[in-house]
C-alpha cells in the first residue's frame, strides 16, 4: 500500500509524465507507426514505441507512467513470489522488494517516457519463468523466457547478454542431456524469433542487419575518455576524430552528443560512412589501450557500487534522475513533444518539494547490492561444498542464475555506454533475489 501510494503522489508531482530527449524519439515513432509509417528508429530500439501506442491513440500522456507505476508494482510482486517460492521466509522477502517499491530511482524512472522500468520487468519476468520450481520441467519455460528475454531485447539491445546466464542455467539445471538439449533448442529459438524479426525490420527500414546505426558514435564516446593517439598509425580522415583535449579534462558526454564534437565536425571519405569511420577509429583506440579501456569498464562497474549517486567516473549528471523542485529545462524537447500535441511537464510544488527531500534522504546505497552480491556468491560456495538435496539444486540453480544476470547485465552499459544511473535500475530486483537465495543456502 505504502509503495502504491508513493507512486500516487509521483503520478500528481509531475503531471502529465516526465521527458527526457530519449522520450521524444519514443513519442515521434509511436505517431508514426499508429500514422502507418513503420519505419525502424535509427537510434533506439523501437520495441517502446511500440508499447505505448495505445497510449498515443488516445493521446493521453499520463497513460504512459500510470502503466509504469503499475509494473513497477508487478516487478516487486515478483521479487516477493520468486522468493516466497523458494522457502524464503516471508519479511525477508518482503524485505527485498524495498528498492523496487521505495527507491527515488525506480519511482522517478517510471514517471519517465522511457523504456528502462518495461525492460527491467521482462528480464526479471523470463529469469523467474526458467527458474520457477516445478514438478515437471517441461520446455515450456525455457521457451517463455527466451521469447521475454528477445522481446527485452527490442526495447535495448545491451540485453543481448541476458541469453548467456539463461543458457547456462538450463546447462547446470537440466538433467538428462537430450531434456538439456530440449530446453536450449526452445530457449534459443524463442529467443531469436523477436530478436531475428526487428533486425529483418531494421534492414527494411535501413538496409543493415542491426539494432542502430549510431552504434559507432556511442563507441566513440565511451573511448574518447581516455584515448590517446600518440604512436597510433591512423589514416588521415581519422586523425580530426583524436580528441584535443587533455583525458582529465574530457567529457564523454560532450564527445557523444555535442554537435562541436569531433565526430559530428569531421568529413567522412566520399563512399563510407560517419558511423562506420568512427566505429573503425573506436576500434583502433582499443587495440591501441586495452588496458585503458580495461580500466574505463571497471571503473563504471565498481561505480555503481559507490556510496552516493554522483555524475560517474564519466561526469554525466544524475539530476535528471533526481525528484526535483522545479520542472527539468529542456526547451527542445518540450517543443518537439508540444509539436505532437502533449504538454510540457508541469508540477504541483508541495508534492514536488516532498519528494525531493525524499529522494535526497532515502535510496539504497551502492555497498548495500554490493553486499547482497557477497552474500549471493557465498551461497554459491555453500551449495558446492554440501550434499545436495533436490530442493537444495534448485535454490543454488535459481542463485546462480539471478546472480550470474545481476553480474552480466552491468557488463554492456559499462562497456560501451556512459556511466547513467538509468543502467543499474535492473540491480534494485535481480540482486535481491539472488543475495536471498545465497542466504537461505547459507542458512540450510
Amino acid at each position: 500500500m505504502l509503495g502504491a501510494a508513493l507512486r500516487a503522489i509521483v503520478l500528481a508531482a509531475y503531471h502529465p509524465a516526465l521527458i527526457f530527449p530519449d522520450s521524444v524519439r519514443y513519442l515521434q515513432y509511436a505517431h508514426n507507426f499508429t500514422a502507418g509509417l513503420w519505419s525502424a528508429d535509427a537510434l533506439r530500439q523501437s520495441g517502446y514505441s511500440v508499447l505505448i501506442i495505445p497510449a498515443v491513440l488516445l493521446h493521453d500522456l499520463w497513460l504512459i507512467p500510470l502503466a509504469q507505476h503499475l509494473a513497477g508494482l508487478a516487478t516487486a510482486g515478483l521479487v516477493y513470489a520468486v522468493l516466497i517460492r523458494f522457502g524464503v521466509r516471508a519479511w525477508l522477502a518482503a524485505a527485498a522488494t524495498v528498492g523496487v517499491l521505495f527507491d527515488p530511482l525506480q519511482l522517478v524512472l517510471e514517471q519517465y517516457v522511457l523504456a528502462d522500468v518495461w525492460t527491467a520487468l521482462l528480464v526479471l519476468a523470463a529469469l523467474a519463468v526458467l527458474a520457477w520450481p516445478r514438478e515437471s520441467q517441461g520446455w515450456v519455460p525455457a521457451a517463455v523466457c527466451g521469447l521475454l528475454l528477445g522481446l527485452a531485447v527490442t526495447f535495448r539491445d545491451q540485453e543481448l547478454i541476458m541469453i548467456v546466464p539463461a543458457a547456462l542455467y538450463v546447462l547446470v539445471a537440466v538433467r538428462p542431456r537430450r531434456r538439456r538439449l530440449t530446453r536450449l533448442a526452445a530457449l534459443g529459438g524463442c529467443f531469436l524469433v523477436p530478436v531475428a524479426g526487428y533486425l529483418g525490420w531494421f534492414d527494411a527500414s535501413h538496409g543493415q542487419w542491426n539494432f542502430t546505426t549510431f552504434d559507432g558514435a556511442f563507441l566513440y564516446g565511451r573511448v574518447a575518455d581516455f584515448a590517446s593517439c600518440q604512436g597510433l598509425n591512423l589514416p588521415a580522415y581519422e586523425k580530426p576524430l583524436c580528441p584535443a583535449q587533455p583525458p582529465g579534462q574530457r567529457i564523454a558526454d560532450f564527445y557523444t552528443w555535442n554537435p562541436q564534437s569531433p565526430q559530428w565536425m569531421f568529413h567522412p571519405p566520399a563512399g563510407m560512412s560517419r558511423d562506420a569511420v568512427v566505429r573503425d577509429f573506436s576500434l583502433r583506440i582499443l587495440r591501441h589501450q586495452p588496458l585503458a579501456y580495461a580500466e574505463a569498464v571497471a571503473r563504471d562497474l565498481a561505480y555503481g557500487f559507490s556510496p552516493v549517486r554522483g555524475a560517474g567516473p564519466e561526469r554525466y549528471s544524475p539530476a535528471y534522475l533526481q525528484f526535483q523542485a522545479h520542472v527539468r529545462p529542456d526547451r527542445q524537447a518540450y517543443a518537439s513533444i508540444g509539436a505532437l500535441g502533449y504538454p510540457a511537464p508541469a508540477l504541483q510544488p508541495g508534492l514536488a518539494a516532498f519528494l525531493t527531500g525524499y529522494g535526497r534522504w532515502f535510496y539504497l546505497p551502492g555497498p548495500v547490492f554490493a553486499g547482497g552480491l557477497v552474500l549471493a556468491v557465498g551461497g554459491l560456495a555453500a551449495a558446492r561444498a554440501r550434499r545436495r538435496t533436490a530442493g537444495d539444486k534448485a535454490t543454488r540453480d535459481a542463485g546462480l542464475l539471478f546472480t550470474a544476470s545481476a553480474v552480466l547485465v552491468l557488463l554492456p552499459p559499462a562497456a560501451f555506454a556512459t556511466f547513467d544511473w538509468r543502467y543499474q535500475l535492473p540491480q534494485l530486483s535481480l540482486i535481491p533475489v539472488a543475495a536471498l537465495l545465497g542466504v537461505k543456502r547459507l542458512g540450510s
